[in-house]
């Protein structure tokens, strides 16, 4: 073969390889998926949103005397002092709560009977010696629970208090151990005792406490649906029982629930009022303690319930349209990822919302597929708002492909 005829096919050659090579990078061009979008976020994967918490800080500061609040639903408490001061009748709150923890009774319930015993008598009348709140029945009559925590819990009456404490728990001694057992549990750590009434100035209690003290009385049942009473009807010859709780009178929508006088604590009020804001109900709680008179215990409460309404904050945790993240395309397009809805929430001081956006893979599509979430937890309820392409995400062309190997393969 002569050296032409070699070079002739040798080109040949190098030409079909070239042909063919060229022919497959043009197929594995054409054969081989564009890479999909990288996509980021453009925000905090997490934010936070808390409450303001002015509004509760401003009335108790507002307050001179003793004062807390907080509302039914939660766990932070705000007061002017740490200090324990005594609670007078409010005691009675705590003697039913431990007493009823011991022997439970439903709302409405009767619940078992006690007979008025010698010895309830002999306290009867000792109370009454030391102008405490009696209601004189006969031994041998016989009370319902239910009778005996509505005189103690409407009128304040140290009698029935007394007679159900001890008919539970035997003496003294036994009751004054599960209440400390109980506050412990509670963590009522400023709770103390001496006897179950209120009568004795040795029954003392921080302002934050009771607030505390609230929250669980409210959320018994039985104790709710009592100490919401204004007024009420017991047989014996006793009759109608009036609420020493005189913002049943002035509010709308008290829940109650316990009032408290003595010489040495002064006058002491543990209400509880009902609000709502932008659809959300809740509960104020107040506590004020050591005031002049009934008058200015009133006053106070309802100062510091009114403060509390402008409390719940109304927010926007997302709103539509917000721009999360991006996805860009291997030829360099960048598409935003937005949210297809709205979230917002009320928040109480000491409240707080969170959300969290993830996203998803994408690959080509039309505009508005889903692109991740973000997911809204908030004490009004959590959700889930979508995440959608605000674009179309298009494969680039075949000549972009052919001349871009690097990004293709």
């Amino acid at each position: 073969m002569s050296r032409r005829r070699i070079r002739r096919l040798t080109v040949t050659i190098l030409v079909t390889v070239l042909v063919l090579g060229f022919g497959g990078y043009a197929t594995a061009v054409a054969l081989t998926p564009a890479p999909d979008p990288t996509v980021e976020l453009t925000i905090d994967a997490e934010q936070q949103v808390d409450a303001d918490p002015a509004a509760p800080i401003a009335a108790v500061d507002g307050q001179a005397a003793p004062t807390a609040v907080g509302w039914l639903d939660g766990e932070q408490v705000w007061a002017n002092t740490d200090e324990s001061v005594p609670i007078a009748s409010l005691t009675k709150v705590v003697t039913v709560l431990v007493a009823l923890e011991q022997q439970p009774i439903d709302a409405g319930a009767a619940g078992p009977t006690h007979v008025w015993t010698e010895e309830d008598a002999a306290r009867q009348n000792a109370y009454l010696a030391a102008d405490g709140i009696v209601f004189p029945i006969s031994i041998g009559t016989e009370v319902t629970v239910r009778e005996m925590l509505m005189l103690a819990l409407i009128p304040s009456a140290n009698d029935f208090a007394a007679a159900y404490a001890y008919s539970v728990f035997g003496d003294n001694d036994t009751f004054l151990s599960a209440v400390d057992d109980w506050a412990t549990r509670h963590g009522l750590s400023t709770l103390r005792l001496v006897e179950p009434t209120g009568m004795d100035a040795n029954n003392t209690a921080s302002p934050a406490d009771l607030v505390r003290l609230a929250r669980l009385a409210l959320a018994n049942p039985a104790v709710a649906e009592i100490v919401a009473m204004p007024s009420a009807t017991l047989p014996w010859g006793i009759g109608t029982v009036e609420s020493t709780n005189q913002l049943h009178h002035l509010l709308t929508d008290v829940r109650g629930i316990k009032t408290g006088t003595t010489s040495v604590a002064g006058s002491n009020l543990l209400s509880a009022q009902g609000g709502e804001a932008d659809g959300r109900e809740f509960v104020k709680i107040a506590a004020v303690l050591a005031r002049e008179g009934d008058a200015d215990r009133v006053d106070s409460s309802i100062a510091v319930l009114a403060a509390l309404d402008s409390a719940p904050q109304p927010v926007e945790l997302v709103a539509e349209g917000t721009r999360v993240g991006n996805a860009t395309t291997v030829d360099g397009f960048e598409i935003p990822l937005v949210t297809d809805s709205s979230a917002s929430t009320v928040l109480l001081p000491g409240e707080s919302a969170t959300t969290r956006a993830t996203l998803s893979d994408l690959g080509a599509g039309a505009a508005r597929q889903h692109a991740g979430t973000v997911t809204v937890a908030s004490p009004t309820g959590d959700t889930e708002i979508a995440v959608v392409t605000t674009e179309a995400i298009i494969e680039p062309g075949y000549w972009w492909r052919f001349t871009h190997p690097g990004e293709v393969f």
